[in-house]
C-alpha cells in the first residue's frame, strides 16, 4: 500500500472534506482518503498507480477544486489567478451582492419587518431567504451531489411506474423528510434553549458569536484561506456514513438520507441550528429550521428531478460563491449591529 499527499485548492468547508473524500474513493486503486479543510490536504492510500494531477483535475473541474503535487505549485498557481485578473470576478461579485443588498433594505424599510435580521426571534422569512441562499450556495454541492447521484438508483427503482408522481415519489419523499426532520429536531433544540432558561443579555451576545460565525463562513467563501479553520461538524464516521448513499437502498429510504442531512456539516445549517437553541422555544425552534429546510427544497428539487448540476461551470461557481460570501457578510454585519442597539450600546 503507498501514500501520497495532494494540495487541493477550492476547499472551504467541512462539506468539501466529504465531497472530494467520496469522489476520490470512486477511482480505481484508491484504498482509503483523509482530507482536511484546514491545511488544504488530501491523503490518500492507493494500490499501483496514483491518479495523476491531470486526471483528478478534470474529475474535480465540475466542482471548482484544484489539486497538485506539492504547496509550491498552489501557490503559484494562487499568483498566476491573481495576476491575470486581479478584482474583476470579486468586483463582478461584489456589485451583484450590493444590488442585493439594496432590494434587501428597500424590503425592509418599506415592506416586510425583520427580513435581514437573522436572529432568534427573527422574521421566519428571513430563514426561508437563508434556506434559499444555502441551497443556491456552493455548501449545498454535498447534499445536491448525494441527490443528484441517489436519482440514478430512484430511476431503477420506479422505472416501470407510470404516473409523474410515482416516479417524483423518492425526491419528494426526501425533501420532506429533510423537512420534518430539521422541524423535529429544531423544536427539540429550541426546548433545550427553554430549559436553559438564556437572559436577554446572553442572548444577544451568544447572537453577535454566531454573527462572527457567519462572517467568518462568508470569508471562507470569499477564498480566505485564513479562515478555514472556522468550522464546525459532526464527527467525520457520522457524516461520511450519511453521506454514502449505497447505505439508503429501497423505495422509502430517500425520506430517511433526507431526515439524516440534519447531520450534515454546513455553515448555514449550523448557524440556523444555533438560534433554534437560541430561541428558548420548541415551536420556534421548529420553525426556523422547518422554514429554513424548506428554502433550501427548490434548488434540491431541482438538481434531482433535472439531473442538472447547478454551477457546473468553474467561472460561475467562483463567481456565486462570492456574491453569496458577500451576502452573508453583509447578514453578519447587520446583525452585529442590531444586537449592539439591542444591548443598548449605540444611541439612535
Amino acid at each position: 500500500m503507498n501514500e501520497h499527499t495532494y494540495f487541493v485548492k477550492g476547499m472551504h468547508c467541512a462539506a468539501c472534506e466529504i465531497l472530494v473524500e467520496k469522489k476520490l474513493l470512486e477511482i480505481t486503486g484508491i484504498k482509503s482518503v483523509e482530507v482536511s479543510t484546514a491545511n488544504g490536504k488530501a491523503i490518500i492510500e492507493y494500490d499501483n498507480e496514483k491518479p495523476s494531477i491531470e486526471t483528478l483535475n478534470t474529475i474535480f473541474k465540475e466542482n471548482n477544486y484544484s489539486f497538485f503535487n506539492n504547496a509550491y505549485e498552489t501557490k503559484t498557481e494562487l499568483q498566476n489567478s491573481t495576476n491575470e485578473k486581479p478584482l474583476s470576478k470579486t468586483l463582478i461579485a461584489f456589485t451583484i451582492s450590493l444590488c442585493i443588498v439594496v432590494v434587501f433594505l428597500f424590503l425592509e424599510k418599506l415592506v416586510i419587518s425583520g427580513f435581514l435580521n437573522v436572529g432568534s426571534k427573527s422574521s421566519l422569512i428571513s430563514f426561508f431567504g437563508l434556506g434559499l441562499l444555502a441551497g443556491l450556495s456552493s455548501c449545498a454541492a454535498l447534499v445536491g451531489g448525494i441527490v443528484l447521484s441517489m436519482s440514478k438508483q430512484w430511476q431503477e427503482l420506479y422505472v416501470n411506474e407510470q404516473s409523474s408522481y410515482q416516479k417524483f415519489q423518492p425526491h419528494i419523499l426526501f425533501n420532506v423528510g429533510r423537512i420534518l426532520s430539521y422541524a423535529t429536531l429544531g423544536g427539540f433544540l429550541g426546548l433545550i434553549g427553554s430549559r436553559l432558561q438564556i437572559s436577554f443579555t446572553l442572548t444577544a451576545l451568544l447572537v453577535i458569536v454566531i454573527s462572527f460565525l457567519m462572517m467568518a463562513l462568508g470569508l471562507q467563501m470569499l477564498g480566505v484561506s485564513a479562515f478555514r479553520r472556522f468550522q464546525f461538524a459532526m464527527p467525520k464516521f457520522i457524516t461520511r456514513k450519511i453521506a454514502n448513499e449505497n447505505n439508503f437502498n429501497g423505495k422509502y429510504m430517500p425520506f430517511v438520507m433526507g431526515a439524516l442531512t440534519f447531520f450534515l456539516p454546513c455553515g448555514f445549517t449550523i448557524t440556523a441550528q444555533s438560534l433554534a437553541l437560541l430561541s428558548g422555544s420548541a415551536i420556534q425552534g421548529g420553525l426556523i429550521m422547518g422554514i429554513f429546510a424548506l428554502g433550501t427544497a427548490p434548488m434540491l428539487l431541482f438538481i434531482g428531478l433535472s439531473s442538472v448540476k447547478f454551477l457546473e461551470k468553474p467561472l460561475l461557481a467562483e463567481t456565486f460563491s462570492k456574491v453569496a460570501g458577500f451576502l452573508v457578510l453583509f447578514f453578519a454585519l447587520y446583525n452585529i449591529y442590531n444586537q449592539i442597539n439591542v444591548l443598548g450600546l449605540f444611541v439612535k
